[in-house]
């Protein structure tokens, strides 16, 4: 089982730089474009930027599930719930968790967004992280925080920037490991409400810098197609949205040059407003 353990592990380092206490991108449409998502405003701002949550009208919830590098393993799943309140603010509440039972990382999060004006929003979010580490390496319970804020320069650009563990909460005291401390800035733009392109720039205190760009193009009134590419490692990736009413359901999958492809699927509903 510890042989086991330590593959698992290695591949995640592989693959993603870090393990314990990294904020990972969440969400299907953010993974097909290439997880440059700081500057949208959808339910998975619940995770990427609490700030575009106070842009949201409906009351809405999503899941997801992600089979990164095609290992149970290292499979990860979240669900997000967000709650529009006249004249207050968007309230909301989120969960994930990656791994399996001999290791798994678990954080909810609560979050809070408002606007302030008509261009201008701010988000924070609570976290409380879970990690077990198997029997030989036990569990730790902490908890992180973030800042974020959104500016809308005109009607279709975002330029947005978000900060994870500010606080530089540590993991344990006897080797003063630390949770990552991340920093996120990008910008997105809407194309006559058929393109909307993303970029953005992400850098761990303990890595270099990440450049995302994402593209997702609205084919028909029901059908998106995405796409985008991540410098570090260099990971390109894909997707597709299909909207039905109030539902949307997403696809997509990334692309690692060492370890393959990480498919996953999401679904999200937004409850109509009363009248």
């Amino acid at each position: 089982m510890k042989k086991r353990l330590l593959l698992i592990l290695l591949a995640a380092w592989l693959g993603l730089g870090t393990l314990a206490g990294q904020n990972w991108p969440a969400g299907v449409r953010s993974a097909a474009m290439g997880h440059a998502s700081v500057g949208l405003t959808d339910i998975w701002s619940s995770f990427n930027n609490q700030a575009g949550l106070a842009w949201l009208e409906e009351t809405t919830v999503g899941a997801f599930y992600e089979n990164r590098f095609l290992t149970p393993e290292l499979g990860a799943q979240g669900a997000a719930f967000a709650l529009p309140v006249k004249q207050m603010g968007t309230f909301g509440v989120n969960l994930y968790r990656f791994g399996y039972t001999n290791y798994n990382e678990n954080k909810m999060g609560f979050a809070y967004s408002r606007k302030f004006g008509e261009i201008f929003s701010a988000g924070l979010q609570l976290n409380l992280h879970f990690f077990q580490m198997g029997e030989d390496f036990g569990s730790l319970f902490t908890a992180s925080g973030e800042l974020s804020f959104l500016v809308k320069a005109t009607e279709d650009w975002t330029i947005a920037a978000h900060v994870f563990n500010p606080t530089r909460t540590p993991l344990n005291s006897f080797d003063r490991e630390k949770i990552a401390t991340i920093f996120r800035i990008g910008t997105a733009y809407n194309f006559d409400d058929k393109l909307v392109a993303s970029a953005e720039m992400e850098k761990d205190l303990e890595r270099d810098p990440t450049v995302r760009i994402g593209l997702e193009y609205h084919l028909v009134e029901a059908v998106y197609l995405r796409g985008g590419i991540n410098t570090n490692p260099v990971s390109p990736s894909f997707g597709l949205g299909l909207k039905f009413k109030q539902f949307n359901l997403d696809v997509a999958s990334a692309w690692h040059q060492n370890l393959g492809f990480s498919p996953q699927i999401g679904l999200s509903y937004k409850f109509r407003k009363k009248k």
